[in-house]
């Protein structure tokens, strides 16, 4: 018997231990949490080492809400599938080993992913997310009952024998506990959101169609010289985009909108729907590619400053000589003798004027507003008409040579800065400092707003880092974020045509108004919590006293 055993390989010794699935469930569990542990290890912080997977979660959970019927259908095959494993288990069947040893990994790797679901609702989601959980909860049910079959105490004492039941009873119940929230939603009785605007402002784009056209524009080579390799394939350009006017329009000219994306997201695709409510109601908006992710020289004497809702990274300097080339190409192929063939095709007799202006941005090209503004100013543009939208933004340059000129700012002036209120990414000190920037300013017309996460129905309304983007178009965005872009597109245009009319209208939907704040109701008339709206925010709203 020893020398059989003698003959006994490590693997087959491990396999024929106690310890052999309690192993597999424990690699599965750090192969489910590899990524965030290798980008905390590998220097970065712990929001930025989590980020990716808090992203993921984001775009699981949107999917899973927008394919409500698919996902019921998938949980229905699962618990008939499960239920037909136990019958088989009653009848005395007992599963093939390889079952369990797949089925212990995978429970494993979706303990990691529950155990990231809590960490994020705990800092970030706050509860937020429902059908995640209950996605979670009917695996982790299944999971459990498949390798341990029904839940029950047995017969024998053995300490280590009940810990195991014990531990599989726990499991049980915790699997249920995730699904029941999501019960609802799944059978249809919970409350809904308010549908988009069918007409009017946050309706579908219009009234105009569009067409758009790229321009890849080239920066110095001191910048492209710090290029990351994330960003190594993207050929930097800028998107312009026109409105299709008719030949009896009564203005011969268009206002001119720019658009700066997020740090590392220089994708088109996931800014369309914004581009275009703005272009469709007619402007020609340029939608700015720049290069985020940039690894300048620091000198080792360098002191990061952030404060005040500024830095003074060194990044902000070659990003602004991105900018300043990309307005340049924007000059070149918008205006005068030397536009392009695409502008001339779209516009035909009309032209595009940049004295009437929109700048806007999401996340650091929220911030990077600023650097639109400077290069606007210096340009002479938006000197009639200007409106500024910075959503969720970040930390802006604090060096002085790239402070935009406020003193040309135009009497028509009106600035939003808008942030969700469960924003996973951005403080908002930053907005609220953002905001004092233009105190020489109505402060009727520079609103901090606020859009509230919403958690009554389903789908639960979620004010993200995300909303401006494509992926996370849901009904938050459409009341809360593309009504406004509707109004402001309108009120510049309006202005650039001299229709009084319009311009009033706009008007009263882009100041602390019902027209702005409301945001519709809950399938059973409870209304959905309103836009929060704050004047001069870091003077008077003790909840950012401590910024």
């Amino acid at each position: 018997m020893e020398d059989v055993d003698s003959n006994i390989s490590p693997w087959q010794s491990l396999n024929r231990s106690s310890a052999f699935f309690p192993l597999l469930f424990l690699v599965g569990l750090l192969l489910s949490v590899t990524q965030p542990m290798f980008r905390y290890i590998s220097g970065k912080s712990i929001s930025d080492s989590i980020w990716p997977h808090a992203y993921r979660t984001l775009l699981w959970t949107m999917n899973l809400r927008s394919n409500i019927f698919e996902f019921t259908l998938l949980m229905s095959v699962l618990v008939f599938a499960t239920f037909l494993v136990l019958q088989r288990q009653l009848r005395g069947q007992r599963n093939p080993r390889w079952a369990n040893v797949i089925g212990t990994l995978f429970l494993g790797g979706l303990s990691g992913f529950i155990l990231l679901f809590f960490a994020l609702d705990v800092y970030y989601l706050r509860g937020a997310f429902l059908l995640l959980p209950t996605l979670y909860g009917f695996l982790l049910l299944s999971l459990l009952l498949i390798i341990g079959g029904f839940p029950h105490i047995p017969h024998r004492s053995e300490p280590l024998l009940m810990s195991k039941h014990v531990l599989h009873i726990v499991g049980v119940f915790f699997a249920a506990w995730l699904v029941m929230p999501g019960i609802p939603a799944l059978v249809g009785i919970a409350p809904s959101p308010p549908s988009a605007p069918e007409i009017g402002y946050g309706a579908d784009p219009g009234p105009f169609t569009t067409s758009m056209n790229i321009y890849p524009y080239s920066f110095p080579q001191e910048v492209e010289d710090i290029r990351e390799q994330t960003e190594a394939d993207v050929d930097f350009s800028v998107y312009l985009t026109l409105p299709h006017l008719p030949d009896d329009i009564p203005s011969l000219s268009i206002p001119l909108a720019v658009l700066s994306h997020g740090w590392g997201y220089p994708t088109y695709g996931e800014y369309t729907d914004w581009i275009s409510h703005l272009s469709a109601k007619g402007m020609a908006v340029a939608f700015i590619q720049y290069p985020s992710d940039i690894d300048p020289v620091i000198d080792d004497d360098f002191v990061a400053v952030d404060e005040y809702g500024a830095s003074n990274w060194p990044h902000h300097v070659y990003r602004a000589l991105a900018f300043e080339a990309a307005f340049d190409e924007i000059e070149a192929v918008s205006f005068g003798d030397s536009r392009s063939d695409f502008v001339d095709s779209v516009l035909g007799v009309h032209t595009i004027n940049p004295s009437h202006m929109w700048l806007g941005g999401h996340s650091l090209g929220g911030a990077y507003v600023f650097l639109s503004l400077y290069e606007a100013m210096e340009r002479g543009w938006g000197n009639e008409t200007l409106f500024l939208d910075f959503e969720s933004p970040w930390t802006r340059p604090n060096q002085v040579e790239l402070q935009p000129n406020m003193s040309r700012l135009p009497d028509s002036t009106m600035v939003h800065i808008a942030q969700g209120i469960d924003d996973m990414s951005v403080d908002p000190c930053y907005s609220v400092h953002h905001q004092a920037m233009f105190s020489m300013l109505p402060q009727e017309h520079v609103l901090f707003i606020e859009l509230q996460s919403d958690l009554y129905g389903f789908p639960r309304l979620v004010g993200s880092h995300y909303l401006p983007t494509d992926s996370v178009h849901d009904t938050l965005a459409d009341w809360g974020f593309y009504r406004r872009i509707d109004a402001q597109a309108d009120w510049v245009v309006a202005r650039s045509r001299g229709d009084v009319i319009t311009e009033s209208w706009a008007y009263e939907h882009l100041i602390a108004s019902p027209l702005l704040t409301n945001m519709g109701q809950w399938s059973d008339g409870v209304d959905v919590l309103p836009l929060l709206i704050h004047h001069e925010a870091l003077l008077r709203n003790e909840k950012f006293s401590h910024c």
